[in-house]
């Protein structure tokens, strides 16, 4: 057998958030191996038991057959694999991902048969493989009704998974339920069974084609909900040139008038496959194309504010601002020039003195503007000493204050702080106290799941195979208790006890009949 499988128990064992787990699921043209069903699509999460992710992996499968006949199960189509690698190109790279770690998946059965089939056709058979699947750990642990998982991380996480029937996006939410069971369990939970333990290796391509599937606009963008589904890997292969080309030239096509649609990030999801992204290389893109733009705007020595709106929406729908900050925080140094408390203040300059250039320079600074000649919105005149100049007849004449610079600054200086001590402050002690109430109020409750843990957990041997969630706390049967509350006597009543029984004989149900009777008052 290609895992021997271990759990994660409330007895002795080793404290598993000090472990390595690679989580990994499988999509595949059929159900069984056997009858010449192949992988279709990996994906791979490595992870510690405290649910730190250390690396991703996924890619499309070229399984090699004619036709995939079960796209409506997962979205894949015999098109979409075209180019992807084939096992044997990424058997390596999966028994990297793999090594030094204990396996773990949603019925981890399933992606075994699977995988111990796709590697004996490349005459590869590693046996003793450590494995752990959450689909036994949560049947012994928890009393619920099913245990899909999708179900099982809406229950855990509170969150539906993203890209359900995508490997990575099912393998993803199989290590959230795995490290919440680690972490937030009522009862520590322990591993027992084989240590990780290193592959054989082969050799590696590098070869990566990951689909992306879930796409939401959500608060970031369709463009950072893309590059989210991509998988975050700790060594990404570099992409091919000529792809993302294509990939570059679509992007400025749907970054050309400043929106991103649904469909357009479908349409660069599918280039970005074929490019053979990852989160590190599609963000390199990114990065490469908006410094591209940036340098055009740049071309002609003066970045326009309609050069600097473009670049904002193209950093903004490619999570790349830190590229463009200089320039807004350059535009914002202007605009709060422009703004200052000297705003509205003309200041008409009389001669090149070092002491007038200097005044004129820390009011400019603060919003004033520099007068050429004498007209109505001169609200002063600053010259130095010994300076004539007729403009400071009509400057006179026209009521405008003569100020040498010293006398100018003080006055100018009176300005600035009038118009600072109009500016109103949260008092610290009330923000302070506002803080403490938001940090009360966001203090984490007790998870709702406890309520379905176990008294006492399940062998997990009797967990595996054909088990019947049963929904009771003490195992696997159940005593169903009608409420207290008076059902009114009818001449058909005993048709409803014989339609109750029947009930409980369909659901699997343990039906004790004289406490269900004892439940009717007539």
């Amino acid at each position: 057998m290609l895992f021997q499988y271990g759990s994660l128990t409330r007895g002795s064992g080793v404290d598993p958030r000090g472990l390595t787990f690679a989580v990994i699921d499988l999509e595949t043209t059929g159900l069984d191996p056997a009858r010449g069903s192949r992988v279709c699509e990996v994906g791979v999460v490595r992870m510690r038991g405290d649910g730190y992710v250390l690396d991703e992996f996924a890619t499309l499968v070229n399984p090699q057959l004619s036709r995939i006949s079960n796209s409506d199960v997962h979205g894949i189509t015999t098109a979409m694999v075209k180019d992807a690698p084939t096992f044997g190109e990424i058997a390596g790279d999966l028994l990297a991902v793999l090594s030094d770690a204990i396996i773990v998946g949603h019925n981890l059965e399933f992606e075994e048969k699977f995988l111990a089939a796709e590697f004996t056709r490349l005459g590869l058979r590693p046996t003793g493989v450590p494995g752990l699947c959450t689909l036994v750990t949560a049947r012994s642990q928890l009393d619920l009704w099913g245990y899909r998982l999708p179900d099982l991380t809406l229950r855990l996480t509170g969150e539906w998974p993203s890209a359900q029937h995508s490997a990575l996006g099912d393998a993803r939410a199989c290590a959230l339920v795995l490290a919440e069971l680690i972490s937030n369990a009522p009862h520590p939970l322990r591993y027992a069974g084989p240590a990780p333990r290193p592959l054989p290796p082969a050799p590696r391509s590098g070869r990566v084609a990951a689909r992306v599937v879930g796409l939401r606009r959500g608060n970031q963008g369709w463009l950072s909900s893309l590059v989210a589904q991509l998988p975050l890997m700790s060594q990404p292969p570099a992409p091919r040139p000529a792809e993302v080309a294509k990939y570059k030239a679509l992007l400025g096509h749907v970054l050309a008038d400043g929106k991103v649609t649904g469909e357009e990030a479908q349409q660069l999801a599918v280039l970005a496959a074929r490019a053979g992204l990852t989160q590190t290389t599609a963000q390199q893109v990114h990065q490469e194309f908006l410094l591209e733009v940036r340098a055009k705007a740049e071309a002609d020595g003066v970045v326009t504010a309609a050069e600097l709106r473009e670049l904002q929406r193209a950093a903004k729908n490619l999570a790349a601002g830190h590229l463009i900050r200089d320039l807004e925080e350059a535009a914002a140094a202007d605009r709060a020039r422009k703004n200052g408390p000297l705003k509205g203040w003309r200041i008409l300059p009389v001669g090149d003195d070092p002491s007038v250039i200097q005044l004129m320079d820390w009011a400019v600074g603060l919003g004033a503007t520099a007068a050429v000649n004498v007209t109505k919105t001169v609200r002063m005149a600053v010259r130095a000493n010994g300076v004539e100049d007729p403009r400071l007849a009509k400057a006179a004449v026209a009521g405008i204050p003569v100020l040498d610079p010293e006398t100018a600054r003080a006055r100018l200086e009176q300005v600035v702080a009038e118009a600072s001590s109009t500016r109103s402050l949260l008092d610290s002690e009330e923000g302070e106290r506002i803080a403490t109430e938001l940090e009360r109020t966001q203090q984490p409750s007790r998870p709702e799941w406890h309520e379905h843990w176990r008294r006492r957990e399940l062998d997990p041997r009797h967990c595996r195979g054909n088990f019947k969630p049963t929904g009771a706390r003490s195992g696997y049967t159940t005593t169903i208790e009608i409420p207290k509350a008076r059902i009114p006597a009818t001449k058909d009543g005993g048709c409803a006890l014989v339609f109750l029984a029947l009930t409980a004989s369909a659901l699997g149900l343990t039906w004790s009949v004289a406490q269900l009777v004892s439940r009717i008052v007539v």
